[in-house]
């Protein structure tokens, strides 16, 4: 995914299962500030802002192809 088109408000999954939030867009094209909306392995992220980069990233939360959170544990 590139980290550069990605838009504020755009909702993610990243590779751990969680969703997160686009707060802006990137700044420097490698990494996007976003805001936890679910964490399914830990609760307390859930609020809080982090730095995502392309890695984390698996696709857009309003499709169908939300991480296998089974096959990480």
């Amino acid at each position: 995914m590139e980290i550069g088109e990605l838009k504020e408000g755009a909702t993610l999954w990243l590779e751990d299962g969680s969703m997160v939030e686009v707060l802006e867009p990137s700044r420097d094209g490698k990494a996007v500030p976003v805001r936890y909306i679910e964490s399914p392995f830990d609760s307390s992220l859930v609020g809080t802002e982090a730095e995502c980069t392309d890695y984390e990233i698996i696709s857009y939360a309003d499709r169908d192809d939300r991480a296998d959170s089974t096959a990480l544990t």
